[in-house]
Parts: C-alpha cells; sequence; structure tokens
C-alpha cells in the first residue's frame, strides 16, 4: 500500500473480504446521523443472525473530528442495541488508531482491525 488507498477502495476491498468469508453485506438504512459503511451479518452457532457495524477509515480521516463523532455515534447505537462494531483501518496508522481507539473509549463494545493489503503483481508468460 505505498501510495495509500482511499476510504472508498478500503471499504469496498474490506466489504469483498468479508462477503468472501460467508458475511451478508448489507447498507444500513437508518433516520440516524451517523451509520458504517456497512453492516455485516452471520448467523452464529444457534442459529441466530448476528449483526455487525462496520467502519472504515483512512489514515487521513481517522484523524478527523467527524470520525471521532461518526465512531462515537456507532459505539453508542452498538451499545444499546448488542450489535457487533467493527472498526478497520489501514495497518500503516495502526499506532494513531490504537491512539484513537483509547482516546474515543470504543474498547468496551468495538474491535480496531488494522488491514494490510498486498498487491500482487501479475507476471506475463512469454
Amino acid at each position: 500500500m505505498e501510495q495509500g488507498l482511499s476510504r472508498e477502495e478500503l471499504i469496498e476491498i474490506i466489504a469483498a473480504i468479508m462477503d468472501e468469508e460467508g458475511f451478508e453485506i448489507y447498507e444500513p438504512e437508518s433516520e440516524e446521523e451517523y451509520l458504517p459503511d456497512f453492516l455485516a451479518v452471520y448467523t452464529d452457532e444457534s442459529g441466530e443472525k448476528q449483526q455487525i457495524a462496520v467502519q472504515v477509515e483512512d489514515c487521513q480521516t481517522l484523524q478527523t473530528e467527524e470520525t471521532e463523532k461518526r465512531a462515537k455515534a456507532i459505539a453508542e447505537h452498538c451499545r444499546r442495541s448488542g450489535e457487533g462494531y467493527l472498526l478497520a483501518i489501514p495497518i500503516e496508522c495502526e499506532d494513531i488508531g490504537n491512539q484513537k481507539f483509547d482516546e474515543w473509549g470504543l474498547s468496551d463494545v468495538a474491535e480496531l482491525i488494522p488491514v494490510g493489503i498486498e498487491f500482487e503483481e501479475e507476471e506475463e508468460e512469454l
């Protein structure tokens, strides 16, 4: 990730990875001001559907006041609803991510997921 992926690219990649892992991916529909980027739903061992709110940030957006407000609002919603919450960030900004995660008081309800993505270059066969 030398040049760094945009937040939108990260959202697409993480949603695709979670879809590959068997999660059903949905766009959140709510009247709330701050929404997660997508919802990931899976069926647990007891056959019940569980929902996870997923917020994705890049290294720049992670440091904005808007992201802090959004993270705190999503966390509060998840505390009330009992759903899970993942905050996914690029591995390059894991240190600042850990700092913000603690500063924003998310550890009781959310999990910080540093994501490292490497792209393999296709070699041409002669």
